[in-house]
C-alpha cells in the first residue's frame, strides 16, 4: 500500500501562496469595483451628452442615492407628468371637458327618495374608505364623478345608495389602483348588507349606464398637473386637495362649474390662504385660461364651503387632512376675504 503522507506534505510544502497577476487579469476586488463605476459613470454621461435625455425621465446614480427621489411614492409622478408631454395633456384634458357629460347640478329634483344630505354622508363614507385603503386621490374623486352621473339619469331608492356607492368606487379603483379593493371586501364594508354578487350587477350597471366612459377630467387630475407645472410646493397641493374633496361633499353648488375652474379656483383659495405673494401671476392664467376675475366669485364660495369645514357632521376629510402626511392643512385658519381683495391683487 502506498504512502500518501509524505507526497501530500510535499506539495503543500513547495505550493507558493497564489499572487494577483501583474497583466491586469486578476486584479483587486475594491480596484475592479472603482473600474466598473468610472466605466459606467462615463457611459452615462456619454449618453446624456449625445442623446439629449431629460433628466426628469432619467435619474441615474451609481453610488444607489438619489436625492430627487425622495421616496418611492413620487417616482409614478416623474414619470406621468414630464415636461415633453404637459402641454399636450393639459391641451387634451381642456378638450375633453368640453364634450364630457358632465351631470345638471339640479339632478336631485328626479331623486324622490334621496337628498343632497344623504349623498354628503355616502362621499363621507367613501372618503373614510379611500383613506383606510390608501386608495389613490383620483380614485375619490372619479368614484364622486360615476355616483352623479349615475343620479343623474337613474333614480335610486335609499336603501339601496349604498351599494352605488361601493359599486361605484370599485370601478373607480379597478381604472386606478394597481390593487383595488376586493368584492368580497366591499360586501363586507358594507356589513354584508349586499352580497358580491349584488355589487358586481351594480357595477355593470354602472358601467352600462355611464357607457363605458370611464376616465372623466377631474379636478384631482388639473391639480396635480398645474402643481407639477409651476412646481409648486406641496402645502399648497395639499391645501388645494383638500378644497376640493369639501367641494365633492358640497355637490349642488359646484356641479354648474368644469373641473378646471373649480381646481384653478382651490388653487387661488390655498395660495391665498398661504398668504403667498403673487396670487395668480400672469404664468398661472396663461396655463388655466383663466383670470382670477373669472374665478372670484368660484373662490369666494369654495372660501365659505372651507371656512364651514369644522362644523359640518361629516368629517372624514377633515380628519384625513389633518395628518402629518398632508402638512396638517385641515387645522389652518382662513382669511378673511373680500370681494375687492381679488381685484386689488390681480
Amino acid at each position: 500500500m502506498k504512502d500518501f503522507s509524505y507526497q501530500k506534505k510535499c506539495t503543500t510544502e513547495n505550493r507558493g501562496v497564489l499572487q494577483p497577476f501583474s497583466n491586469g487579469v486578476r486584479i483587486e476586488l475594491n480596484q475592479l469595483k472603482s473600474h466598473i463605476e468610472h466605466e459606467i459613470e462615463d457611459k452615462i454621461q456619454d449618453i446624456l451628452e449625445t442623446d439629449n435625455l431629460n433628466e426628469d425621465i432619467l435619474k441615474i446614480d451609481v453610488h444607489g442615492k438619489n436625492d430627487d427621489l425622495k421616496d418611492e411614492q413620487e417616482m409614478p409622478k416623474k414619470l406621468l407628468f414630464v415636461s415633453e408631454y404637459r402641454k399636450d395633456i393639459w391641451k387634451y384634458l381642456n378638450n375633453l371637458e368640453e364634450t364630457f357629460p358632465f351631470p345638471k347640478s339640479k339632478y336631485m329634483l328626479k331623486q324622490t327618495d334621496l337628498s343632497w344630505n344623504t349623498r354628503s354622508v355616502l362621499i363621507d363614507w367613501l372618503s373614510s374608505v379611500a383613506e383606510e385603503y390608501k386608495l389613490c386621490h383620483e380614485t375619490f374623486h372619479l368614484s364622486v364623478n360615476y355616483i352623479d352621473r349615475f343620479l343623474n339619469q337613474i333614480a335610486v331608492v335609499r336603501n339601496k345608495f349604498q351599494l352605488v356607492g361601493a359599486a361605484a368606487m370599485l370601478l373607480a379603483g379597478k381604472m386606478e389602483e394597481i390593487y383595488p379593493i376586493d368584492v368580497k371586501e366591499w360586501s363586507y364594508l358594507t356589513g354584508d348588507s349586499f352580497t358580491p354578487k349584488q355589487i358586481l350587477k351594480m357595477e355593470q350597471l354602472i358601467a352600462k349606464i355611464l357607457k363605458f366612459r370611464m376616465q372623466p377630467p377631474t379636478m384631482c387630475t388639473f391639480i396635480e398637473h398645474f402643481c407639477q407645472e409651476h412646481r409648486l410646493d406641496m402645502k399648497t397641493m395639499h391645501l388645494a386637495m383638500y378644497i376640493s374633496e369639501l367641494v365633492l361633499l358640497e355637490g349642488d353648488e359646484y356641479l354648474n362649474h368644469m373641473p378646471s375652474k373649480l381646481a384653478a379656483s382651490c388653487i387661488v383659495l390655498a395660495r391665498y390662504t398661504l398668504s403667498k405673494e403673487h396670487i395668480w401671476p400672469r404664468k398661472f392664467k396663461e396655463t388655466s385660461g383663466y383670470t382670477l376675475r373669472q374665478l372670484s366669485p368660484l373662490v369666494h364660495k369654495q372660501q365659505r364651503t372651507f371656512k364651514d369645514s369644522p362644523h359640518k357632521e361629516q368629517q372624514a376629510i377633515q380628519s384625513k387632512y389633518k395628518n402629518e402626511k398632508y402638512c396638517q392643512v385641515a387645522l389652518l385658519q382662513p382669511r378673511k376675504l373680500l370681494m375687492e381683495d381679488l381685484d386689488d391683487i390681480e
